[in-house]
């Protein structure tokens, strides 16, 4: 039994001895052959994780607003609906087509709710997992899981554990701590997934949409606490911001200075601080003071007498966190 099998085992045992109802309309799951057939239609490859959990069960169709959600606060997508989503995404609407990519890779829709999804990225052939992504209802794409099996193990241990359970009105809640502490123990290679996709997308859109998307994949990442240690692709991101950040013709210094906060680049900071916007200086100062980096106190100090009252002010608070932070 793989990884993933053995998660959507435990996902249902979990539900067939506390709220049974909750699965009592799952549909029973497709066969090989018929998964095979479905997925034949698509111009884009996916993984194995995809055929296992359409194995386990078929899910439900897209419209038939199931009340039934098990993983999460969303429902499976049965597959012949999955497959006739993306392929609508990737053959009627150019825009939609566009925006519905990660990383210039068409995705398969998995889950559902309203107007969100759950997405698997297509792989190449040698790829056996991709990461799952989150989809809103305005086309925002963003990381979620780093695949399918880290997304259910995920949910198995937060049941398990009582980071989600159903609450007085018969949805699913969630206890953020416990919730966070089983996602970091499946998730730890996020990061590389948000700054590989990076690294390859901004050549080709060097806008401040490409760092913003950054930013909120690592908002999401730092939200539960999954460590940024150093590495190449840290270095290599962050030497590509700072050519950014230097870039006098270039309007997205502030969401720069924010992507480098999350990545706790101190010494590029440093060198915001001595930026001609005024905005990236106070930001370059706060950021400093928020991410506790008291090497950098001499360096937010000089500003004080800086001629712009934004950042005297930003200075200020700087300060007064590090103070409070000791």
């Amino acid at each position: 039994m793989s990884d993933l099998q053995n998660a959507l085992a435990r996902i249902h045992y979990w539900f067939q001895n506390k709220y049974p109802a909750k699965i009592s309309s799952l549909a029973s799951g497709l066969s090989p052959l018929e998964i095979d057939k479905l997925l034949s239609t698509l111009s884009f490859k996916v993984s194995n994780e995809v055929k296992e959990i359409y194995q386990w069960s078929n899910g439900y169709s897209k419209y038939e607003c199931a009340d039934d959600w098990i993983f999460y606060y969303m429902f499976l997508l049965n597959l012949e609906s999955a497959v006739k989503e993306a392929e609508t995404w990737v053959e009627e609407h150019e825009e939609i087509n566009l925006m519905y990519k990660y990383a210039g890779k068409p995705v398969l829709p998995i889950c559902i709710s309203d107007m969100e999804f759950l997405a698997v990225v297509a792989t190449d052939d040698e790829q056996t997992t991709s990461p799952v992504i989150h989809i809103s209802e305005i086309a925002d794409i963003s990381l979620r899981y780093t695949n399918l099996t880290a997304m259910m193990l995920t949910l198995a241990e937060s049941y398990e554990t009582g980071g989600l359970f159903i609450g007085h009105n018969t949805y699913i809640e969630k206890d953020e701590k416990k919730y966070a502490a089983a996602y970091r123990n499946y998730n730890s290679g996020i990061t590389d997934l948000a700054l590989e996709r990076f690294l390859k997308t901004f050549p080709e859109d060097s806008s401040w949409q490409t760092v913003q998307l950054l930013h909120e994949d690592l908002y999401m990442i730092n939200s539960y606490a999954i460590e940024i240690p150093p590495s190449n692709l840290k270095t290599k991101v962050v030497n590509t911001l700072l050519n950014l950040l230097q870039d006098e013709k270039h309007d997205s210094g502030f969401s720069v200075v924010i992507v480098l906060e999350e990545l706790r680049a101190v010494d590029a900071l440093i060198q915001g601080l001595q930026h001609p916007s005024k905005w990236v200086r106070s930001r370059a100062a706060f950021a400093l003071g928020k991410i506790k980096a008291f090497e950098a106190v001499e360096f937010v100090s000089q500003l004080l007498e800086d001629p712009d009252p934004v950042v005297q002010e930003a200075v200020k608070e700087a300060l007064e966190m590090f103070r409070n932070q000791r």
